[in-house]
């Protein structure tokens, strides 16, 4: 059957071109305005592919960006503080040197002051945060990290955020410590070899002491006994008011019964001065070298006798204020609880010698906030300790200034490293952003130089067309006859 092209089938012909010429231009002035060559997946489905995956890198780098700086603006911020709270320990140890020399109240009270205004810019420098939360808290930072009680002699701050440092983690790289936790910086001890301050004849044992800070050791007579044969005995004041205390040995009576009958003579105790006693003494008091003395009974002193005795005076310890007590062993590791906490402190009792308070410095267990607190109590002397014994205590704060001010610098070290390494991700995210933007650009966009040829294209073939339909609408009676 032959196909006969008629004039409305040629216009139907020439309608659908010039449609597909006319969507296809637009689209080519689309991509020409907007610089977008993928208007719809059906452009290029791909590159539309290509593109979303593209774009999917590209939104988690430039959230990887964002965390990134983030981070770095935290560190920043806990850097300067950081600093500021070093340059409170400089500050410090002038303090410290000052008061080595300071004699005058007024002098010692203006430099207390100052401390304690140093120690209140410590303590706001732990509690710092920003706009998203508290530096120093570890991963918890909607609450403040630490509690503080000034009047406390040690462990004046509490710590109640996390132990867990705050970390950066980015796909595609390692988690990354971003800020340490309040207990590493202010709050970090070494212990050392203890320090006993006091007359009893205590030393330091050897034992593992595991309470911190600075405790009393009071030193507590409870019995004394003598070794037979003399007949002397403990008076009636004697386990309430006697100060000696001490193993066998440690204390001796020289008695000498001048009567021969035992109604009267001399006694003294550790070489000290004589006392006259007599058979009706129930409570003689006798005082040795030192000061240290005892009550004796010498009704039934042994008659005739002429000699000395050894003297065994037992006590107890204490470091909670009397709430607990352990009885005084003679030994070189003589365990002490403290019944409030229940860390224990090991003295060594063998040389002890007398009853009395004692001060104990577990040397460096101090943390940051104690040890301003320390050196202010020893500048006014609150443990009334004689010159030489306050100047050494004085000189031994000013080493544990030095052993915070030395640890705060090698925290500062740690935060510079790692504010370097964040810098370095930093430059290396933006490039990779970078890199993915040129390539989701070329996938994306418009060659507009080949766009711009196509439209021209387009349009002369569109006038062509044009044309065309002219023609073959334009036909006479002789052209349509044949």
């Amino acid at each position: 059957m032959d196909f006969r092209v008629t004039p409305k089938l040629g216009i139907n012909f020439a309608t659908s071109a010039l449609a597909r010429q006319t969507a296809e231009l637009q689209r080519t002035q689309s991509q020409i305005s907007t610089g977008i060559r993928l208007q719809r997946p059906s452009d290029d489905p791909a590159a539309v592919r290509r593109a979303v995956v593209q774009q999917d890198r590209l939104s988690r780098l430039k959230t990887n960006t964002v965390s990134v700086e983030l981070a770095t603006a935290r560190l920043n911020q806990a850097h300067i503080q950081l600093r500021n709270a070093q340059e409170l320990f400089i500050q410090a140890r002038q303090v410290a040197l000052s008061a080595a020399q300071a004699t005058e109240p007024a002098e010692i009270s203006s430099l207390a002051s100052e401390l304690d205004g140093i120690l209140n810019q410590l303590l706001s420098i732990a509690n710092s945060s920003d706009e998203n939360g508290f530096l120093f808290a570890g991963t918890d930072t909607r609450e403040p990290p630490f509690t503080f009680d000034t009047t406390r002699p040690y462990g004046v701050a509490v710590y109640s955020g996390t132990q867990a440092d705050s970390q950066l983690h980015i796909t595609g790289d390692i988690s990354r410590e971003v800020l340490t936790p309040g207990s590493t910086v202010f709050q970090v001890v070494g212990r050392d070899e203890p320090v006993i301050v006091g007359d009893s004849g205590i030393r330091p044992g050897s034992g593992t002491n595991t309470a911190i800070g600075y405790r009393t050791l009071t030193v507590t007579h409870s019995l004394t006994t003598f070794a037979p044969g003399s007949g002397i005995a403990a008076g009636t004041s004697s386990a309430a008011s006697d100060t000696i205390v001490g193993g066998p040995g440690t204390h001796q009576l020289q008695i000498t019964d001048t009567s021969g009958t035992g109604a009267f003579g001399t006694v003294s105790l550790n070489g000290g001065g004589v006392i006259h006693f007599t058979s009706t003494d129930t409570d003689l008091k006798v005082t040795g070298p030192n000061g240290e003395f005892t009550f004796l009974d010498t009704t039934g002193i042994t008659a005739g006798f002429d000699g000395t005795i050894d003297v065994t005076a037992e006590g107890t310890l204490s470091i909670d204020g009397g709430l607990s007590e352990v009885p005084i062993t003679f030994a070189d590791n003589n365990a002490v609880t403290d019944s409030s906490d229940g860390s224990v402190v090991y003295p060594d009792t063998t040389d002890i010698r007398r009853t009395g308070t004692n001060s104990v410095e577990l040397i460096g267990t101090t943390d940051a906030f104690d040890v301003l607190v320390a050196l202010r109590d020893d500048l006014l002397n609150t443990r009334g300790l004689e010159t030489q014994h306050r100047l050494d205590a004085l000189n031994r704060r000013i080493a544990d200034v030095d052993r915070v001010d030395n640890h705060l610098l090698s925290q500062i070290g740690v935060q510079s490293v790692s504010l370097q390494q964040l810098d370095r991700l930093q430059t290396r995210t933006e490039d990779q952003t970078l890199d993915q933007e040129v390539r989701y650009s070329d996938t994306i966009s418009a060659d507009l130089a080949a766009a711009a040829v196509r439209m021209q294209e387009l349009l002369n073939l569109q006038q062509f067309t044009m044309a065309a339909v002219s023609r073959l609408l334009s036909q006479n009676l002789l052209q349509y006859l044949q």
